[in-house]
């Protein structure tokens, strides 16, 4: 059997039934989003997340994290209420993204490491934060007129758990202390990309394609933290900070 028969074979037995219904379910959301009416979505949003959880503990396993699994809930209720009506369920939706803002934290804590968290403190990364920092408030001042006032302690609340996850995911990044920190650090980028869209693409201009680039990025970013969670260990459990927050 020639090499390349033997590395293609090795694929297709790492191809789960899971991998197959997240591609369809992906597929789907794409296309609805693209040819269909945005609230259509409500049908097949929840089954690429079902399938991104039922993932999740076919690969973890006895490593299974309930925070983790409450926390892609949390999401999945933030993602239907959105593209059922974003107005009418924007207090609910800042607060199931802040509970799965919250748990994610929770969960990623654990691989940090206590003796590097002093060499993070360098111009690049202090330079990374409040860039991110600088753009999530500048969507807020793009979109506060257009936030009932009785919202702004949600909103407030939700951009506080948005940036401790960025500072969390930045931090794991810059230690480096895995193999695969870029799956985090690019889930980490679509879901900040995705979060500072849907504010403007609901509240200030509706865009089709925005429509799409927010479900694209928001997909990607929960598969991605969830292929990071499940297949990453912590390296040394002695040397995790018990606290971050």
């Amino acid at each position: 059997m020639s090499k390349k028969k033997s590395i293609t074979r090795s694929f297709f037995k790492k191809i789960t039934v899971y991998d197959v219904l997240f591609s369809l379910s992906f597929l789907a959301s794409l296309v609805v989003s693209i040819a269909m009416d945005k609230k259509d979505l409500v049908y097949v949003i929840p089954v690429v997340i079902f399938t991104i959880i039922l993932k999740y503990i076919s690969v973890a396993k006895k490593e299974t994290k309930p925070l983790f699994i409450f926390a892609l809930l949390a999401i999945l209720v933030s993602n239907v209420l959105s593209l059922y009506n974003f107005e009418d369920y924007f207090m609910w939706i800042t607060i199931a993204t802040s509970l799965f803002l919250f748990c994610t934290t929770l969960v990623l804590r654990g691989y940090l490491s206590k003796t590097k968290l002093k060499s993070l403190l360098t111009f690049p990364f202090l330079t990374g934060f409040i860039l991110v920092s600088y753009l999530i408030f500048a969507v807020l001042e793009l979109i506060i007129d257009f936030i009932p006032g009785n919202m702004f302690f949600f909103t407030f609340l939700c951009i506080f758990f948005l940036l401790i996850y960025a500072l969390t995911f930045a931090m794991i990044y810059v230690n480096n202390m895995y193999n695969n920190v870029v799956v985090l650090l690019a889930s980490g980028i679509f879901y900040i990309f995705q979060i500072c869209l849907s504010p403007i693409n609901e509240f200030f201009i509706y865009n089709k394609t925005f429509t799409v680039l927010i479900i694209v990025c928001n997909i990607l970013s929960i598969y991605l933290l969830m292929k990071f969670v499940s297949e990453t260990n912590v390296l040394d459990v002695k040397d995790v900070k018990e606290k971050y927050i």
